[in-house]
């Protein structure tokens, strides 16, 4: 039995370095779907499953490049940028929602696969995107009947990379989403994201020096992540070639379900539009809890120095994007 058969029903569940190349660790999903907010709480609940959890294989990932090429997977339909905290995880449990889709939000082993090159001199751009069409691939096997796409919600410090992404899945269509950087930051002072902390981000990407970041103040680091990411976005944006959408958060409850039916060409049914409106109605980190609009709360919250450093580094950017998006909206 080759290994393509041997992993029939395994997907990559976590990728990491070892001994100067990449490992690649499977788990058995099973008829589980990614229905969960996040990748990985889909695999929490599948290890808790004693098949999953005692039956394991590990494979280089040379042999995943091969399986991808035998089992190329479904099709990419569609990728999810944003900001951070900024509504990405409603879109993603909306598009969850329907059963024809594959829906893979902040997967792990696309972002280990993403930043390799930062673990591994000499790794090239054709390799990571070798290497993340075959993740992709592999996570996106066609499990059950109705399952037509795969659809990628990236962590937000992807956006960075778009332009390999792009090359990765060429013409495929892509959002962007942000929100007040005042209200993304007041999150982000109560429970700070990976990438608002030095260290996993190359500074390089930020337009920093290495010696910049060392002992600059969190909130301002913070604000300059977010920055950043807004500009990767909009510069993007402007620079497509192909169908993206801008999306604001103020926008996603009443206009967030038409962007993403027009921009991937969803053909919605009468059994979808319940769903839908279920999961609107739903906190998407949360969905036992109802949807509560928390934007004077987070307004509220956020400490006088994170607003000032928020306005001076977000604020510009924030508002070429809408200046963008109402063009789009409304041309001349």
């Amino acid at each position: 039995m080759d290994m393509t058969q041997q992993l029939e029903g395994w997907l990559p569940a976590r990728i990491h370095v070892d001994g100067g190349q990449l490992r690649v660790d499977w788990c058995h999903l099973g008829a589980q779907r990614f229905t969960d907010p996040f990748f990985d709480e889909t695999l929490e609940r599948r290890l808790r499953h004693p098949f999953a959890l005692l039956f394991r294989h590990q494979t280089s990932m040379d042999a995943l490049v091969a399986r991808q090429a035998r089992k190329p997977g479904l099709p990419v339909r569609g990728l999810v940028f944003h900001m951070s905290r900024c509504g990405s995880t409603l879109v993603a449990q909306l598009l969850a929602a329907l059963p024809r889709h594959i829906m893979l939000s902040e997967a792990g082993p696309v972002d280990t696969v993403l930043r390799a090159h930062q673990h591994l001199p000499g790794v090239t751009d054709a390799q990571r995107i070798e290497w993340l069409r075959a993740v992709v691939g592999a996570l996106g096997q066609q499990r059950h009947p109705e399952e037509r796409a795969v659809f990628l919600k990236l962590d937000a410090w992807h956006v960075l990379e778009l332009p390999l992404l792009q090359q990765a899945f060429p013409g495929v269509p892509w959002m962007f989403l942000y929100r007040d950087p005042v209200e993304v930051m007041a999150s982000h002072q109560n429970h700070r994201g990976a990438h608002m902390l030095p260290g996993l981000l190359n500074p390089a990407h930020l337009g920093l020096e290495p010696g910049q970041v060392e002992g600059m103040p969190l909130d301002e680091y913070g604000a300059r992540v977010l920055a950043s990411i807004c500009e990767a976005g909009l510069r993007g944006y402007l620079e497509r070639s192909g169908p993206a959408r801008l999306l604001d958060y103020r926008q996603l409850q009443s206009e967030g379900l038409r962007v993403l039916t027009e921009l991937f060409g969803l053909e919605l049914t009468a059994e979808d539009k319940p769903r839908l409106r279920d999961v609107l109605e739903r906190n998407a980190k949360n969905p036992v809890l109802p949807f509560e609009d928390d934007t004077e709360e987070k307004a509220r919250r956020v400490t006088s120095l994170g607003r000032a450093l928020a306005e001076q580094w977000g604020r510009p950017v924030h508002d070429a994007l809408e200046a963008e998006r109402l063009r789009a909206n409304n041309p001349a």
